[in-house]
């Protein structure tokens, strides 16, 4: 095992925090050319990569997706890009680089040489080959720590998921339960009050812009209301002990007619509660609930297919895809998801 002193780490951490500064990287933009640094590195990748995806250009720049999805709208905005679907499949969306981006880099390529040359001048030939060396062992270093923490996190997701599969089956612990173990978390659910509105709507606001939730478009207030108040049903809305809104959901009859045995469901979970399994403890109380009023089953009638942890969650807890709408949603890059309906009876809680 490798001894590495507390003074050593800080001082690499100081030297590197010392480049960064140096490169004027924590500016907005470079310059006077207006171009960021990831506004760069994307202008770069695809002078070197033909009409490459989204997700092709995140995995070069080692991004998440919802980050690259702000990047390249920033930058179609600003005219350096252009996207274009395939005509076989409007899920996918290729990028290429305009005259205008061409242009931009061009302007900053010779700034970036420049002081890159004109600092390693500064510097003695063996200096210079110590740098060299320097920066790209602590390059092999990140990316090898990179590699084995993507590796860690997907044997924990193969674990997470084999124990998903396993509680599949289980059965659901009663309401009363449900109750006393948002009691101890320090939590109520309570049916919908007026004063509650500001409150959930605030959470609703924060879901439907982060695009990962709700298909909505708009999230003004009026909005809020058709989709949460108005239509008839119920609305319960989980408290933390000083009173603040942390979540809630709506429960209501899918259909009408000869289908209103079936249940429809939303839930919200305000950002800084979440993880912490209050959502799958919502997601219980409004099964039972679903089945007191009568309901025989709860069907989700647009799942984005994206988000992942919400789908394990409802699969944990007995629910199924019947079925898959493609193309369902517009993401905010202009590329499609897939939307599931999922459902489960209630006869068996």
């Amino acid at each position: 095992m490798k001894h590495l002193s507390v003074e050593a780490i800080d001082e690499l951490r100081r030297s590197a925090r010392n480049v960064v500064r140096e490169l004027g990287l924590l500016n907005d933009a470079y310059f006077e050319i207006g171009v960021t640094l990831a506004e760069r590195h994307l202008l770069i990748e695809l002078t070197t990569c033909q009409s490459p995806t989204m997700g092709e250009i995140a995995e070069c720049l080692l991004i998440d997706k919802s980050t690259v999805s702000r990047l390249i709208s920033n930058a179609v905005k600003k005219g350096y890009i252009e996207c274009f679907t395939d005509e076989k499949d409007r899920r996918k969306r290729f990028l290429k680089i305009t005259e205008k981006g061409k242009t931009t880099l061009d302007a900053f390529e010779p700034i970036a040489f420049n002081q890159t040359k004109e600092a390693l001048l500064t510097l003695t030939n063996e200096e210079i080959k110590t740098v060299h060396k320097g920066v790209a062992l602590y390059a092999k270093g990140l990316k090898r720590l990179r590699i084995q923490n993507r590796d860690d996190i997907k044997h924990l997701a193969l674990q997470n998921r084999a124990n998903c599969c396993a509680e599949v089956g289980k059965k659901i612990e009663n309401l009363l339960e449900i109750y006393k173990s948002l009691n101890q978390m320090g939590f109520t659910l309570e049916l919908f009050d007026e004063k509650d509105e500001v409150g959930l709507y605030d959470i609703y606001r924060d879901v439907v812009d982060s695009g990962s939730q709700f298909p909505y478009a708009c999230s003004s207030i009026e909005e809020f209301r058709r989709q949460f108040l108005i239509p008839k049903g119920q609305v319960y809305v989980c408290h933390s002990l000083d009173g603040e809104v942390i979540g809630g959901f709506y429960l209501r009859a899918n259909y009408s007619g000869r289908s209103s045995h079936i249940a429809n469901a939303a839930y919200m979970i305000r950002n800084t509660y979440r993880g912490k399994g209050v959502g799958s403890l919502l997601i219980k109380a409004s099964l039972h609930l679903a089945k007191n009023l009568g309901l025989q089953a709860m069907q989700f009638n647009m799942v984005l297919s994206q988000n992942n942890l919400a789908v394990q969650i409802y699969e944990r807890l007995g629910f199924n895809i019947v079925g898959t709408i493609p193309d369902a949603v517009r993401n905010t890059d202009g590329s499609y998801q897939n939307g599931y309906v999922m459902h489960r009876k209630l006869n068996d809680l």
